[in-house]
């Protein structure tokens, strides 16, 4: 069900920005925010659901939620631009969507690096050393080890020390 919704959501967005681009729909930024809160929420809802967390698919989400946010504002810049002596509307949506998704795209992949360098590199660390035990935990061990009988060798007592 998961696998649906997000290739759905990436069509739907990737169908939306070559329709953007080629000026055959420009839809409202209202409606460009409510289908990207909506296929969040649904998305959530399943994936809380099942149970089951699919890297890939949160990954291709994530993408479909910037490629949606690029369409949100590129649709805002296409109904506030004014200066139509300088550029039309149409140009200036266009060059916004172009580097938005230019953007978008770029950290998506520089986000999956950064996580990937970061897994490998916490799978590289040494294995942490056990904390020092406190004075109390060593004599409580001593204790038992007497009590076992084990045969133990102190360094540097005298003989006449009762203590150790």
């Amino acid at each position: 069900m998961q696998v649906i919704i997000v290739a759905i959501s990436f069509l739907t967005a990737a169908l939306g920005i070559t329709s953007m681009y080629n000026a055959v729909y420009i839809p409202t930024s209202k409606l460009i925010l409510i289908s990207g809160l909506t296929v969040t929420v649904i998305y959530f809802i399943v994936r809380r659901l099942q149970q089951q967390k699919y890297k890939k698919l949160d990954r291709l989400m994530s993408l479909t939620l910037s490629l949606l946010a690029a369409m949100f504002l590129s649709s805002l810049v296409h109904a506030a631009w004014n200066m139509e002596k300088f550029l039309s509307r149409l140009t200036m949506m266009k060059m916004t969507l172009v580097l938005l998704v230019t953007v978008a795209v770029y950290l998506n992949v520089v986000f999956i690096r950064a996580e990937i360098s970061y897994k490998k590199k916490r799978g590289n660390q040494r294995i942490e050393q056990q904390p020092n035990k406190s004075y109390f935990e060593k004599r409580k061990e001593e204790r038992e080890r007497i009590k076992r009988g084990d045969v133990r060798i102190v360094l540097g007592a005298s003989t006449d020390n009762d203590d150790n």
